[in-house]
Parts: C-alpha cells; sequence; structure tokens
C-alpha cells in the first residue's frame, strides 16, 4: 500500500512491477532584492524518512552532493555559491568511519545574482540524490527554468 506522503507510478510488466519513487519535491521561484539584484530560490521539499545531500561535504564522504549549475548567459551575473537555508545534519556511518552532511524535510538553495533588462528566464540544472540510512536511489538531475517578471 502506497503511502499518503509517496508519490509514485506503478506499472505492472508480467510478473513484476515497476516502482519509481519520487521523495523529493522542487520548487522553483524568484525574489527581487534591488536594482538588478535578485535571489533564486530552488526549494526542496523531502518526503519523511528521506534526505538529499549537501553541496559541500566532509573528506572522505561517499554522498553524491546537491550540485547547481545555472545556464551561463550574457547579463546574467552570479555572485558566489548558492547559500543553504535548513538544519543541516552531519550523519556518521559508524562501520565505514564516513560522515555526510544532509538535508530532511525542507532546504532552499538561494543563489544571488544580477539580471540585466530583457532577461525573460533563468535556466539550470540541479543535480541530487535521495537516501534513507538504508539505501540510496540513482541520482538525479533536474532541468529548471524560472521566469524573470
Amino acid at each position: 500500500m502506497t503511502s499518503h506522503n509517496e508519490l509514485c507510478t506503478k506499472k505492472q510488466l508480467g510478473w513484476s512491477s515497476a516502482y519509481i519513487q519520487n521523495p523529493v519535491h522542487w520548487a522553483y521561484g524568484l525574489k527581487h532584492i534591488r536594482g538588478q539584484q535578485y535571489e533564486v530560490h530552488l526549494q526542496a521539499t523531502i518526503d519523511d524518512g528521506w534526505h538529499i545531500y549537501a553541496q559541500q561535504q566532509p573528506q572522505g564522504a561517499v554522498a553524491v552532493p546537491a550540485r547547481i549549475i545555472f545556464t551561463k548567459m550574457t547579463g546574467l551575473t552570479l555572485s558566489g555559491l548558492p547559500a543553504e537555508i535548513g538544519k543541516k545534519e552531519s550523519y556518521t556511518v559508524k562501520e565505514a568511519g564516513i560522515t555526510n552532511y544532509e538535508y530532511t524535510a525542507k532546504v532552499d538553495f538561494v543563489q544571488s545574482l544580477t539580471i540585466a533588462t530583457g532577461i525573460k528566464e533563468i535556466k539550470g540544472t540541479i543535480t541530487y540524490q535521495a537516501c534513507t540510512h538504508q539505501k540510496c536511489l540513482s541520482p538525479e538531475t533536474l532541468n529548471f527554468t524560472v521566469p524573470v517578471n
């Protein structure tokens, strides 16, 4: 039985079934700061029991860190790397002595940037891996488009 918080697609394939889980849900937005300065918000809402990894990991970590790449375009200037707003947790696999940084529930990746007049949208990709402490799904790469109003 599929729980109310779990989004999935089931398709019968003869004697077996394919089960696709999607425990991370993304929302995108643009916030005007002043003048030509803006913030792009890429917010992940994560189902209970799941987490995604922070962009920066400690040395020796085996996690697939979140990676955000903005499509280069004339008139778009990024300011530093995306900030992470959320409760970053440290999890150690004691048997392996490996520590990873992760987010559960929600994290907002915020990129400060300057946008020249005439830019209609900002595009890029987000690569992330969703895991529980027992299993991981394959890394995902999503395309995003944020309109500039």
